[in-house]
């Protein structure tokens, strides 16, 4: 049925989220013609990332599928872009998408529906144009969309024209892909590099450019993999294995990789590599169903013992080549499946990154043992003072202790030596017992030079620049005299930075970041230099510095404990069940 788009008129709904208000609000676009009536529909949900707080994953995921699917490919739990997607040469795809995707609100196409007599008239141009307008969003959002299908039909063909369709819409209204991943994104701004790439030179998906994975190889008589008696299993016939005791595993060789994960052991996994090698050499590179060899597998599974009798093969086996092997369902090679895995398997795993970076060619000047020691505290930017204190989070402590002890100085000027302190920030975050003793202005004054002595030993290069009650003590020399003789310790003033620190952190509500950034842009030196240091998973690991430093409070830096309750208040205008908008 022909339909004239130009008689269509746009009706936007919103509702907010029923448990998550402050989070996310429901979007709806309904295009309407005079005599028609309702004619195409758009759902769409908008993601106030920024007051998710550390659990930007938790949210999505009880939402849907769909969209946990979606923060797990593209983000880290604080709701900014995976550094894989804007670093690795490979997986960044295109190359347009950066950091500006770390900031701001999200809108999530979830569905468009135009009846069947209604399509091939522009209505669903017509929505997604209308939704870019909408006074509903600001200049920073940024809309993503996974262009599939809602509802898969049975034959194979017709689902791959009705994916292009949908791919192609997307396309013709300015959306293009992340990195390699499955979703596409539109900017608002016309002169960002995705509003200028051409459609033929946005990338494929790795999973569309994914070839397919291979058959599994026929075993030779008395090999493959065998359960014995014990449970435990392993290559090739054994005196005490039960009689039809073998395996069916499609792909053998890569259960056995994976079986100590799965808490089955293998009986000499090197002989059993060793031996399929000898048996049939083609068995060490074989494909799985996924496109993994079993190279790909032992490094995702976090085996180094497979990894380094993989690697020791002879070089006429070919493995080198499965090192940058990528025609798999993941896009990845070995060392970064192994990474993306790192923070389940954390020893293993960083045994299995030194071993395939040195068989890469990598110049690594540690040992095995220095490099896990270096990295084991999650340390992933190999700068981590003793492994856990990042310099992003020294800078951000360093920050904190400066602004806070002069803070509590200037609260004390003009008052007497019995003012009232009991509604201070900093005497509310220390113990019970302590607030309940007589606080003077010595006691505050004592309280404010820890925190300050705190300051100066952030300052200090390496392990003496840990801000252990040690270091700090060793410093005060006597400066706090009043505070400690009352009860009062480095972790209580170590423990209020920190405290500090995380409720300006992405954590709470991200002021200092955003200080900082604006900072930086202004050419700011101290900012500009924090924007320059490495990135690390420590960075906002409150909790890992709570633990190292002995700090009793460390539960309470654990965004279960701590924002438990966030969300159950509604803003003033979460009263209204429905707003309209023309």
């Amino acid at each position: 049925m022909s339909l004239d788009i130009m008689q269509c008129t746009a009706k936007t709904f919103t509702e907010p989220h029923g448990e998550h208000p402050r989070v996310l609000k429901h979007v709806s676009i309904e295009a309407r013609h005079p005599t028609e009536g309702r004619v195409g529909l758009l759902t769409a949900l908008h993601i106030d990332r920024e007051q998710c707080r550390g659990d930007f994953f938790g949210i999505m995921d009880e939402e849907s599928q769909e969209l946990s699917d979606f923060a797990l490919t593209l983000f880290d739990r604080f709701g900014r872009l995976k550094s894989e997607l804007v670093e690795n040469d490979y997986l960044k795809g295109s190359g347009v998408w950066g950091r500006e995707l770390d900031r701001g609100p999200i809108l999530y196409v979830e569905d468009i529906q135009v009846p069947e007599k209604f399509r091939r008239n522009g209505v669903a141009s017509f929505l997604l144009q209308n939704l870019a307008e909408s006074n509903l969003v600001s200049a920073g959002t940024f809309y993503f969309a996974w262009p599939t299908p809602t509802i898969r039909p049975d034959n194979e063909d017709e689902w791959k024209q009705q994916r292009h369709a949908a791919l192609d819409l997307f396309h013709k209204n300015h959306y293009r892909r992340v990195g390699r991943t499955s979703f596409l994104c539109y900017a608002l701004d016309p002169a960002h590099p995705s509003r200028v790439i051409a459609i033929g030179d946005d990338v494929d998906s790795h999973v569309n450019a994914f070839q397919g994975g291979g058959e599994p190889v026929p075993t030779q008589q008395g090999a493959g993999l065998r359960i014995l008696p014990d449970g435990s299993f392993a290559w090739g016939e054994h005196a005490d294995q039960d009689v039809n005791a073998a395996n069916d595993a499609p792909y053998p060789l890569h259960f056995m990789m994976e079986a100590k994960n799965l808490g089955i052991p293998v009986r000499d996994l090197p002989g059993a590599i060793r031996g399929a090698y000898s048996q049939n050499p083609a068995a060490v590179r074989q494909k799985d169903d996924r496109g993994f060899t079993p190279l790909h597998v032992a490094a995702y599974a976090g085996n180094a013992e497979a990894v380094r009798v993989l690697l020791a093969l002879p070089e006429t086996s070919g493995i080198a080549e499965d090192m940058r092997g990528r025609d798999n369902v993941a896009g990845r090679t070995p060392l970064e499946l192994c990474e993306q895995k790192m923070r389940d398997i954390k020893d293993d795993a960083l045994r299995v990154v030194y071993t395939l970076k040195r068989a890469m060619g990598e110049d690594i000047p540690l040992t095995e043992d220095q490099y896990v020691d270096q990295r084991r505290l999650g340390c992933t930017c190999g700068q981590c003072t003793d492994g856990w204190l990042s310099p992003r989070m020294r800078y951000r402590l360093l920050s904190e202790a400066e602004i806070t002890s002069d803070t509590m100085d200037m609260s004390t000027w003009g008052m007497g030596s019995y003012g009232s302190f009991t509604s201070d920030l900093a005497i509310m975050r220390l113990p019970e017992e302590l607030r309940e003793g007589r606080i003077t202005k010595s006691f505050y004054l004592g309280y404010a030079a820890v925190v300050r002595a705190i300051a100066s030993v952030l300052q200090r290069p390496g392990v003496a620049g840990l801000p252990t009650a040690a270091n700090v003590e060793g410093l005060l020399r006597g400066q706090g005299a009043r505070f400690f003789n009352q009860g009062g310790r480095v972790e209580h003033a170590m423990d209020y930075v920190l405290h500090c620190a995380h409720e300006q952190s992405p954590y709470g509500d991200g002021t200092w970041d955003q200080d900082r950034e604006d900072l930086a842009a202004e050419g700011d030196p101290s900012s500009v230099a924090y924007a320059a240091m490495p990135m690390c998973d420590n960075d906002l690991d409150f909790v890992g510095v709570a633990q190292k430093l002995g700090l009793e409070t460390a539960h309470s830096y654990r965004s279960s404990a701590y924002f438990g309750n966030d969300y159950e208040d509604e803003d003033e205008d979460d009263d209204e069940d429905m707003d309209d908008e023309e």
